[in-house]
């Protein structure tokens, strides 16, 4: 691994608080919502990013409320299954809480074939102008299967050129590209200007999850090229973990010591 020496980048990274994707601390949620978010804060994280089906019933003036009470804020959430019915509400919510990024994904029978392709296509675009003009901006996060070459254009490609990049932009997961077999680095400079968000994933020597610095991707190159490739804000995020807490504060160590200062 390589360190970051630019005081220009240091002075750009630090700028960018960091995020952590919550669906990594899933069962801790459930088990107590906002003592969870204070030990997330405790560790110094300033992001978070909110999953719809993690809100737990939470009115939106609450979560409002409590997350501006620990120093935390959210500019971004994970809302699945994301539909024109209801599309309006999750609005609400995330407008309530100065959310500006609106994330969503597909299951792979969504584009099976070039019937359910087109049909995601025109649903997405849908949605999309809807939350456009609301003020927010719609992200789709592709995981390995989206990156799939199919008659000659990988899926994501047909995606969002279907759909429009003025309509429909990313946020790439650095683990899934590199599931795919590409290389994540290049993949998100690729995606210059179409992937404000990013999530920060590692993967061990056999393919799963491990804490930010464990794995194999080499993160040095990816943070140094935020302001080329149009990145604003990074989430970290470990979908699998015997003990989700230490994992987090392990990658947020490995970052501050090596990449952001």
């Amino acid at each position: 691994m390589k360190f970051i020496k630019s005081g220009a980048h240091l002075r750009e990274l630090t700028a960018i608080p960091p995020g952590l994707q919550l669906y990594t601390l899933r069962n801790e949620l459930e088990k107590d919502y906002f003592g969870t978010l204070k030990k997330v804060a405790d560790m110094g994280y300033k992001l978070v990013e909110l999953f719809s089906w993690g809100y737990a019933g939470i009115p939106a003036d609450r979560m409002k409320a409590e997350l501006q009470r620990l120093g935390l804020r959210s500019v971004s959430a994970h809302v699945y299954p994301l539909t024109l019915e209801n599309l309006q509400s999750q609005l609400d919510y995330a407008q309530t809480l100065g959310i500006h990024y609106i994330v969503t994904y597909l299951f792979k029978e969504s584009y099976a074939d070039e019937m359910s392709l087109k049909a995601s296509i025109a649903s997405l675009r849908k949605l999309g102008l809807e939350i456009k003009r609301r003020g927010m901006q719609l992200l789709y996060h592709p995981h390995a299967e989206e990156f799939e070459i199919r008659n000659g254009k990988r899926i994501i490609d047909r995606l969002l050129a279907g759909v429009g990049t003025d309509v429909m932009q990313l946020e790439l997961d650095m683990y899934w590209a590199k599931k795919a077999g590409l290389d994540p680095y290049s993949t998100l400079l690729t995606y210059r200007g179409l992937s404000p968000l990013i999530h920060v994933k590692d993967m061990d020597e056999r393919g799963s999850f491990t804490e930010v610095g464990r794995g194999t991707i080499d993160w040095a190159p990816i943070f140094s090229s935020f302001n080329e490739a149009g990145v604003n804000y990074y989430f970290v995020e470990q979908d699998e973990s015997p003990h989700p807490l230490q994992s987090i504060k392990t990658s947020l160590d490995y970052l501050r010591s090596r990449l952001v200062g």
